[in-house]
């Protein structure tokens, strides 16, 4: 199971966490702003629609869809949100 620290930094910066994968232009996010913030995210930072989140959101689904091995996507996304909260 990928390890998420529910920072909220990649629903607040879409366009970074999107840009890591080869598929987006497959999928369109439904909820962005055009800031790069989902519509979704509360004040809280929390997911408004967590159990009905896009593709894009679930990290095990997407992995799934596309046919990703999980450990690499996980690294990869880990990677990501280590990027994330060092330039936060």
């Amino acid at each position: 199971m990928f390890k998420c620290s529910g920072c909220g930094l990649c629903c607040k910066k879409i366009d970074v966490v999107v840009a890591l994968t080869e598929h987006v232009e497959e999928l369109k996010f439904p909820y962005k702003h055009e800031n790069g913030v989902c519509e979704k995210l509360t004040d809280d930072g929390k997911c408004s629609v967590y159990n009905d989140r896009p593709l894009i959101c679930n990290v095990d689904k997407f992995a799934e869809h596309f046919n990703l091995e999980k450990g690499e996507f996980y690294k990869i996304n880990e990677d990501a949100c280590k990027m994330l909260q060092n330039e936060n």
